[in-house]
Formats: C-alpha cells, structure tokens, sequence
C-alpha cells in the first residue's frame, strides 16, 4: 500500500507538492505547482495548491499567493474559496492594505454563499463604517430565502441604526425556520433601539431561557464586555446546562430599579452598545497593537517617553482575549473557540469588542463627569494643546471620590513617530493605572437615584428556630429588598409599602434596596452579613428602637422606628431584642442582665477636648425560659438629653456568666 501511495505521489505532481506542503517543504511545493499550473493554466485547483504552497512560505510568500488566489477566483468565479484564500493572505497582513484585501474578498464570498467556513466571523472583525455595511448588505441580499443571510442583513441594518429593518428581517428569519439565540438577541436589539422596551426584555427572556442551547456563545459576546473578573472566571467554569441560571443572575443583579418588573439596566446596556459603536469603533483592528505582544511592548516604552515630562508613566494596560492562551489566566474575553491561523496574535479586549478604549469604559460606566482634551489626567491637567486631539481624560465618580482615566491615539503609530488611529488606556501613575483597573472590573448604571434612602436592617432568630428573619425598615414608598450570594445568585427578595422582611441563610450578601417615592427613587447596593442564629447558642438578636411609649413585639416596634433613626427629646423611645438560648434553672426560668450603653457620638475636636460620660441603663431580669427571650425596654422622654448616639446592648446570662452584645446603633435625639 505504500508503494502504491509513493507511486502516485510520483504520478501526480499535485499529490507531490501536497506531500511536501504537509512535510513543511513550502519552497519545493511553490516549485513544483508553478511547474504545474505553466502545463494547467485553466486548472483552479492547481493554482489554489500553489497559492497555499506561497502563503506557507515565510516573509516573501504572501502576495505571490495572493496573486495565485485572484487567478483562481477569475477562473472559477462561482468558486467561494479563492476568495476565502484571499482573506486569509489579507488578514495575515493586517494593516490597511491588508484589511482592504480581506474586506473585499469576504464580501465577494458572502455573495456566493453566505455561510461558507468563517467568512461572517472574520468579516466582522474588520472596520467597518455605511458604506461597507450597505454592500455587505447588498451582497446578503442575494440569498433572500436563507435564515442566515436573513439574520446577517439585520445585524448590519442595526449597525446602520435602522432597526425597524432590522426587526422585518429577522421576523422573516423566524418564519423560514431560524431558532438561534443569536436571532432573539438581535430582535431584543432591535426592540431597544426602537423604543419598545417590552418587547427588548421579552426577548432577552427567550434568549436566556435557551442559554443552555447557545452553542455560539452569543448571549456572552454580548455581556462579557461588563463582566468582572469574578463573573468570567464562573462562565468558563460553568455547562452549558447551567447557563440560563448563570445569565438569570448576571442580569438581576445589575437591576437598577428592583421595584419595578422591569430591568432598566438592558435597555440602558444596549444603548450604551449602540452610542458606543456609533463613536469609538475601532479604526485599525488589524495593526499590529492587536497582533503581536512585540507591537504592544514597543507602544508602551514609546508611551514611558511621551510621558516622562508629566509622570513615571504606567505600563500600559492590557486585556486578555478569549484564545485558548487567556482561557487559562482567568478569560477576559467573549469566547473559547480555539486559536485560529488568522488570531493568534489578535490579544487585546478592542479587537474583541470592535471599540476603543472608551468604548470599553462607556460600556462599563456610562458617560464621565467631566472629559478633557489635550491632557491624560483631568484631575492633575497638564494641556498638551499640540496634542489635544491625541489625547483624552475621563472624570468618574467612585466610592472614593473622584477618579481619572487617559487616553491617547497610539494604534496608528507603533512603528513611527507619528500618533493616530484607535485611542487606547494610558495611565500616567499607579495610582491612575489602579482606578483604570478599578473602573475596567466594575460596572455600574447611570441612570438617576436622587432620592436619600436611610435604612435600617435588623436580623433575628426565625420562629421556628431554622433560619433567620431579614427585616429592612426604610421611608414610606414602594421599597424592594434583594440578596444575592458569593455566586452572584439571587437568595431572596421582598417587595412592598411598608416593612419589608425576608428569610436566608447566615452568610455575606450582596444586598440591594430601591425606594420609590413621589416619582423619585432612592437606590443602596452595598454587603450584609446575616448573623447565624441558633436556638443552641446563647446570642442577642439585633437592637431595635420605636418611637412609642408602650412595649410592642417585634414588627410592631420596627413599624414605629423612625427610618433616618432619628427621635424627639420630648417623645418616648422603646428598645425591643431576642435573647436567644439563655440558661434555664431547675424551676424553668432565666435571669440575666441588659446594659444599654448611650454613647456620645462627637467631632475629632469634641473628643480632644472630652466632654459628657457615656448614659448607662442597667436593669437585671427574670422570665420564663424560651427559644426567644424578648427584652424590652420604654425610655421616658427627656431621660437622654438631645445629641448623636452610637447604643449597645449588652446582655449577661447570670446562670452561665456569658456575655453577648449586639451590633451598634446610631441614633439622633433632637
């Protein structure tokens, strides 16, 4: 048999060079092939062979296999993969001239056949403005009965901003059959950008309930841009069985107004999507920033110069990209597809997205404070007018105050001494380079909360000893409670007009609060830890105080707590806790003994200089013994003068000599 396989290797010149092409002898096969294609000059094989033998050739084989490719593509117009070869060649060039090839053969495929290997996905990562989007468009137009071309042709009408287009093509896609998750995230676009917000989150809705049959990953490569670390890290990690629980709680979690059934945050994403393509698409997604490391090195020693009048300069920031390479650091980017010849290089977060550096951060946060030109660091401004086109500054807000982020044109001129093309992240310090870190793995709405929430949360034992009760006690409106675990999962939610409780597990929560109120709304998002109660274990519940002059139970006094816990000297104030597990005696009852401590709350100044001793109420009680020792107490009015307060209870069991204290509270007395 081997004979025979040499035989006709001998026989067949083509089989021969194909030999020596997959032995790694690209220089014999081109040999060989242009010894063929001078005896098979109509021969579109022959010549497709000798282009790939020239393209495998290192340096100076490029454009003899692009010409080899056009000669094919002439012969066999009809024939989709000299054009594929084409883009290929081009793509492997990169720059502009080689991103012209690859556009104009991929075009020229997507008219002969619309679903031919990769060509969609490589079109997509080209540049793309109108008018290249109207002929791809018109290329599509030619399969009018195929789902794909279908659904392709609305994705470009959106890219146009024409989404009542948009929204008839992929109606006629779904008549012929189409049931991808790609096609319900594209009419969920389309419904946004239309205004119809209903039908936008209803279609989000489908998506995510056939998550789990996304083999494309399309509902990631529309999220993964606002992701953080944390939420990457546990989409790689989790089957495809458990994508919709995953999306699920990825989308509540970032619900601005929990309030509403809505989710106002998907609207304000895909707006975001839309201005963001609109403005900071980027220009030059095949330079060499985006393809070789070498290119980024060298951009970044060239930003340690332009820099050096101003600040030690940061290294520039990077971004991994969802190649088999970052999949094992963590994954930054949309995907997993294994690494391909024409994107091994392809590494930084704005070849993924399609958008520059602002792109990325308008996505996360929206638009900035404030935005300066000429200067990379707003907050410390040193103009460079020469340069005012080239560089940029964003002001944000943080939990820290304000921050800043720069950016310059430097895509376009790696290799020269000339800046231009896409604008990328150029942090000045560290401490620039760590808000930009800071604002690239957060992400936030900016749709307004005016509204001041103050809000009192307290924990207790549940009645039944199993769990523990969550109460949020906030002002008069429509308030909603939210909870959610280390995995992001939703773990209980309360919506209502008054008191709002809630049951969970003890452990730490993201945990979220919306009010509305007269059309206003008031938003907290913040942590809680939820105490483990135990009917075992002898512990003090939290510490709750009512404006009342009568003993009440527990919601009773937590309906007549003031929310911004602040109190009259001349009205009454009531103490209600639960004092769980205290020792019993042989008779059945508990003794032990309640300290509130009042504690004045004073400026650094008012310290310095000391002042009035901490109010102490200590009283030793008696009860029967339960699950639930209820201590209450009623203080008259004017027995704690007018002032800030931080109070504490603290509780010894008298049989067991065990002390427990509850959190503190801080209260106003006026």
């Amino acid at each position: 048999m081997l004979a025979l396989l040499v035989f006709i290797a001998v026989q067949d010149p083509m089989l021969r060079a194909e030999s020596l092409l997959a032995a790694g002898d690209a220089y014999r096969a081109a040999r060989a092939m242009e010894r063929v294609v001078a005896e098979r000059p109509k021969d579109v094989d022959a010549y497709l062979l000798l282009g790939r033998a020239h393209f495998a050739r290192p340096v100076i084989g490029r454009y003899p296999a692009l010409d080899a490719f056009r000669i094919a593509a002439r012969l066999a117009p009809g024939n989709p993969a000299p054009l594929y070869w084409q883009s290929t060649v081009g793509l492997f060039l990169g720059s502009d001239e080689g991103e012209r090839i690859a556009r104009e053969a991929l075009i020229a495929v997507l008219a002969l056949d619309p679903d031919y290997r990769d060509a969609w996905r490589r079109f997509r990562t080209l540049f793309g403005n109108a008018d290249i989007w109207r002929r791809a468009d018109a290329a599509l137009a030619r399969h009018p009965h195929r789902p794909n071309a279908l659904a392709r042709r609305a994705y470009l009408a959106l890219r146009l901003e024409e989404p009542e287009r948009a929204d008839a093509l992929l109606t006629q896609a779904q008549y012929l059959g189409d049931r991808s998750v790609e096609t319900l995230l594209l009419r969920a676009e389309a419904s946004f950008l239309k205004g119809d917000l209903a039908a936008g989150e209803g279609w989000i809705g489908r998506a995510v309930a056939h998550a789990a049959d996304d083999s494309s990953e399309a509902l990631w490569q529309r999220f993964w841009l606002i992701a953080s670390p944390a939420e990457q890290a546990a989409y790689l990690a989790t089957p495809p069985s458990d994508r919709p629980r995953f999306f699920t709680a990825f989308l509540d979690r970032r619900d601005p107004n929990l309030v509403t059934v809505e989710n106002e945050r998907l609207a304000e994403h895909f707006a975001r999507l839309a201005y963001a393509r609109r403005q900071f698409r980027l220009l030059h997604p095949l330079n060499q920033y985006h393809r070789s490391a070498r290119a980024r090195s060298l951009s970044a020693l060239r930003s340690r110069e332009l820099l050096a009048e101003l600040s030690v300069a940061a290294p520039i920031l990077f971004l991994g990209a969802p190649t088999d390479r970052a999949a094992a650091a963590g994954g930054a980017g949309p995907d997993r597809r294994a690494v391909t010849e024409t994107d091994t290089a392809a590494t930084t977060a704005y070849f993924l997205a399609g958008l520059d550096a602002r792109g990325l951060l308008w996505l996360r946060h929206g638009p900035p404070r404030q935005q300066v030109n000429g200067t990379l660091d707003a907050l410390r401004p040193f103009v460079d007018g020469e340069r005012a086109l080239d560089m940029e500054s964003w002001v944000y807000e943080s939990p820290r105050g304000l921050v800043s982020v720069g950016f310059q044109r430097a895509s376009g001129g790696v290799w020269g001494d000339v800046l231009g093309g896409d604008f990328l992240f150029q942090p000045v310090s560290l401490r620039q380079q760590r808000w930009t870190r800071a604002l690239l793995r957060t992400d936030d709405t900016a749709l307004p909360a005016a509204l001041a929430v103050p809000v009192w949360i307290a924990s207790f034992l549940s009645a039944d000893g199993s769990g523990t009760e969550v109460y949020a006690r906030t002002i008069s409106g429509t308030s909603a409670l939210a909870l959610w675990d280390a995995q992001g999962q939703p773990r209980g939610r309360a919506l209502g007009t008054g008191l709002l409780r809630l049951r969970a597990s003890p452990g730490t929560y993201d945990v979220g609060l919306d009010v509305v109120t007269d059309g206003a709304q008031g938003r907290i998002r913040g942590a809680l830890t939820i105490p483990a109660f135990s009917a075992a274990t002898f512990a003090v519940s939290d510490l709750v105080l009512g404006a009342t002059a009568t003993v009440l139970d527990r919601e009773q006094t937590l309906a007549a707590m003031p929310p911004d816990l602040t109190f009259t000297a001349t009205g009454p104030l009531s103490a209600y806790a639960e004092l769980y597990h205290l020792h019993a005696d042989s008779l059945g009852r508990v003794r032990y003994r309640a300290r509130y401590t009042f504690a004045h709350q004073r400026s650094l100044l008012g310290r310095l200089l000391g002042g009035a001793q901490p109010i102490t109420l200590e009283f030793e009680r008696e009860a029967l013994a339960a699950v639930a020792v209820r201590e209450q107490l009623v203080i008259e009015p004017a027995r704690v003068p007018p002032g800030r307060y931080r109070i504490t209870l603290q509780v010894t069991d008298l049989l067991a000599n065990v002390k427990s204290q509850t959190a503190a509270i801080d209260i106003t007395i006026r």
